[in-house]
């Protein structure tokens, strides 16, 4: 079975390919299911206008889906947005979710003594609290289905340490109790290895967060999800290798929503 809920495309400004560009790939692949996820817009969010849909265009977004659905009923086509979580924004994230069949939480922001910090560049142990606690904080609410890159606190953090190993068991932890997937995400793998204190690695996946999931945690639900930004990164290589990495650890790996 071949599927795909993190999607993304043109709309967000740093993706290539229409909605319906990945539907065609898809089907040339002989999908079963996708989902389509671009990042979701937030009103008068004026720190995270430059990286996805304007608020406007989101209509458009959730039209194409449905055009696509009409146009290719060979193939379930999920709605969904990939989404951070800001409790001021609980209302909002409510009522998109009842517009779209499931959510992507991809927390790719903080806010630390009232400034917003990127996950991608985290270096300091206070951060990674922040972001577990937010994370937690999200699940809970009930209104996500996966938890995109989990681990992508380790993307420019130096070393596996202490604080790492805490943070990923509340996440984790909380991820089981609420239902939530987590999810291995092969575009960490397309962005390739990089030098860190404890050697060269992945920024994510990180193989200690997934060995301590399968250690720990073998009831965890995981699933392989490609986030691509182009059409051609759909079912490539990178995602033979994320499978390839959860059959190795024999992980509890979901396929379909």
């Amino acid at each position: 079975m071949l599927t795909n809920y993190h999607t993304h495309h043109f709309r967000c400004r740093h993706a290539k390919g229409t909605v319906e560009d990945y539907i065609k790939e898809a089907v040339r692949h002989n999908f079963d299911e996708i989902g389509m996820s671009c990042h979701l817009p937030f009103e008068n969010f004026p720190e995270l206008k430059a990286v996805r849909m304007t608020y406007d265009e989101m209509p458009l977004y959730f039209a194409d889906i449905e055009d696509a659905q009409k146009k290719y009923p060979q193939l379930s086509i999920l709605k969904s947005m990939e989404c951070e979580y800001f409790p001021r924004f609980h209302d909002y994230l409510k009522r998109i979710h009842d517009q779209c069949d499931y959510l992507v939480l991809g927390q790719h922001y903080i806010f630390n003594n009232g400034i917003i910090q990127d996950a991608f560049r985290f270096i300091e142990p206070t951060q990674l609290r922040i972001y577990a606690e937010k994370v937690v904080e999200a699940l809970e609410t009930g209104l996500f289905r996966i938890l995109a890159h989990p681990d992508v606190f380790m993307t420019k953090y130096p070393k596996w340490d202490s604080v790492c190993q805490e943070i990923s068991r509340q996440i984790i932890e909380s991820a089981i109790k609420n239902d939530v997937i987590l999810e291995i995400n092969a575009n960490g793998y397309r962005k390739g290895k990089r030098k860190y204190e404890d050697g060269t690695r992945y920024g994510y996946p990180s193989e200690n967060f997934w060995h301590l999931l399968a250690q720990e945690f073998p009831q965890a639900k995981v699933m392989i999800n490609s986030d691509c930004h182009n059409p051609e990164f759909l079912n490539d290589e990178f995602m033979d290798k994320a499978r390839d990495f959860a059959k190795r650890l024999n992980l509890n790996v979901v396929e379909k929503l």
